[in-house]
């Protein structure tokens, strides 16, 4: 049966953390268009809220591997473009940065992909399958490059291999390398991983089979690590440098955190007030109309207006999760996580990176940062839930 009525909950307060972001781009520049431009944004949001809203799920089931097709031609458009930078596509009429859509296009083909072999989905084959259908977005991104999107598709893999039932075990088995490498900035930091790893692995009785190659790889890893480090790029480098101190670069590198931190600190319990700002007014705080949003809200708004966004946003995810308790099928209930994990994952490392928790990566705040690839897209996922909310008993 379909469902007619329409989850209010999550529309509501979509527009609410929509329309709050608005305001705070006017109270960054009143004068200039960019409010209105925000406004318009929002407005083919709404539009693409309802297309997804009133596409049938079995529909974009059967065109999930042109999606996929289409996500690959729209991010490797962007890297025959000129410039160091190459995140923007421009069509001359109109300028986009397709990596926004990639992301939904992509939980579209790892859904399709996933449902397709969901009485196999821990065997190597698929486990595989998945990895290089995510490794090849990734890659591109990485090359615009854009270390802060790519880091989304792996969000979305991981999210969507454990809603399609990918226990825990071979979840962290699939992140040690990461994991190892993190680690792997210090010797001492490293050991304890990787002891922790060999019981892990010993504990829950892995096959020997799979426990070698395991312990092989991090071994191999936490030793290349320091190779790794010198072949990322110099800024990537210094991002995570001045994320742990950002002093050592005040004027450089580290002038954004530094700058963020006293404008969130400075606005205290209460807020300094609607458009009275100082680190906004005089322009000390850089990119406050897209990265640093967060920081323009704790500044205006203090303590009591973080909390009000934050509780929008914990809304927000409940009924994410909700709905995709309440799908009644894989499929569907795959693309509501894998939907929410870009939400998600962009709201915590966005708000991390304001507060100077997590480094500078470069993600919008979904909703609130100025940025019309960016709001649409978000409004299109939420139409996507509300389709599944009212269709979701469907299967594809």
């Amino acid at each position: 049966m379909m469902r007619t009525a329409i989850d209010w909950t999550l529309l509501i307060v979509a527009l609410l953390l929509a329309v709050i972001g608005i305001l705070l781009i006017y109270t960054v520049s009143p004068t200039s268009r960019f409010w209105t431009k925000q406004a318009i944004y929002l407005g083919v949001g709404l539009v693409a809220m309802f297309i997804a809203w009133r596409i049938p799920m079995r529909v974009h089931y059967s065109i999930g591997w042109i999606y996929y097709a289409i996500l690959i031609v729209l991010l490797g458009a962007v890297l025959v473009q000129s410039g160091e930078v190459k995140r923007w596509l421009n069509l001359g009429f109109v300028s986009f940065q397709p990596s926004e859509f990639a992301k939904v296009l992509m939980v579209f083909a790892i859904g399709r992909f996933l449902y397709d072999h969901k009485r196999e989905i821990e065997t190597p084959k698929v486990i595989i399958g998945a990895i290089l259908l995510t490794a090849v977005p990734f890659a591109i991104v990485m090359g615009q490059p854009d270390l802060g999107t790519s880091m989304v598709f792996t969000a979305i893999l991981v999210t969507m291999l454990y809603t399609a039932g990918l226990q825990e075990i071979t979840l962290l088995i699939l992140a040690s390398p990461f994991l190892s490498m993190v680690s792997a900035v210090h010797w001492i930091p490293w050991a304890i991983y990787f002891v922790l790893l060999i019981l892990i692995l010993w504990f829950t009785r892995t096959r020997l089979a799979l426990f070698l190659p395991v312990i092989i790889v991090n071994l191999a890893l936490g030793v290349l690590t320091p190779a790794i480090w010198r072949s990322i790029h110099d800024y990537q480098k210094e991002r995570i440098l001045v994320f742990l101190d950002p002093g050592r670069d005040p004027f450089g590198a580290g002038y954004q955190i530094i700058q963020s931190k006293i404008a969130l600190g400075s606005g205290q319990f209460w807020g300094k007030g609607f458009m009275a700002g100082t680190q906004v007014n005089l322009a000390f705080l850089p990119a406050r109309h897209t990265d640093f949003i967060f920081a323009v809200l704790g500044e205006q708004f203090g303590l009591i207006g973080c909390t009000i966004v934050l509780a929008l946003f914990a809304v927000l995810f409940y009924r994410i999760l909700r709905i995709a308790d309440e799908a009644r099928n894989l499929y569907t209930r795959m693309i509501a996580i894998g939907c929410g994990s870009i939400l998600f994952f962009g709201a915590v490392v966005n708000i991390g990176m304001v507060s100077g928790v997590m480094p500078v990566t470069g993600l919008p705040l979904p909703f609130l940062s100025l940025g019309g690839t960016s709001l649409i897209s978000s409004m299109f996922i939420i139409g996507l839930l509300q389709n599944i909310y009212a269709h979701g008993v469907e299967g594809p």
